[in-house]
């Protein structure tokens, strides 16, 4: 066989195997996140399936981390297949990697959700459903503001 032929049909090979292995149901999600006071420490996220308790930080189904510059950070998770997630993220300010409480037990760094809730005595607690967002094709970028 002529070498440009075998050449020709081991490149159509690679690219139809490159495209077989992209996942059509799947996508990055990038997390926008802004109202950090200083660019001390980082930002952890949790990201979280349909049916987690989002107040099981340590039992997400991914965790991330990124620097905070300018008073902002952000992070993709990257080939996340389609579906329903919510997130979670917190100011790591000292940088121990864990989210730090007060004695009476409450967060003591600034904390951010998705779904734009707003922890505070009217909200109750976050769950998974108050924290809920569609991951689709065209929304592949939240936004959160740390508190």
């Amino acid at each position: 066989m002529n070498k440009h032929i075998t050449v020709f049909i081991l490149s159509i090979g690679s690219l139809l195997a490159q495209a077989a292995a992209a996942d059509p149901m799947s996508g990055d999600l990038t997390i926008a996140v802004g109202g950090f006071s200083s660019d001390r420490g980082q930002m952890i996220a949790n990201l979280f399936r349909e049916g987690d308790d989002v107040m099981q930080i340590d039992k997400a189904y991914l965790h991330a981390r990124e620097a905070v510059s300018g008073n902002r950070a952000q992070l993709i998770f990257r080939n996340l297949k389609y579906g329903k997630y919510a997130v979670t993220v917190f100011h790591d300010e000292n940088g121990n990697g864990a989210l730090d409480h007060n004695f009476l037990h409450f967060p003591a760094e600034p904390l951010g959700f998705s779904n734009y809730f707003d922890l505070g005595m009217l909200s109750g607690l976050p769950s998974f459903e108050k924290l809920q967002f569609d991951f689709a094709p065209g929304a592949e970028t939240i936004s959160i503001l740390v508190k």
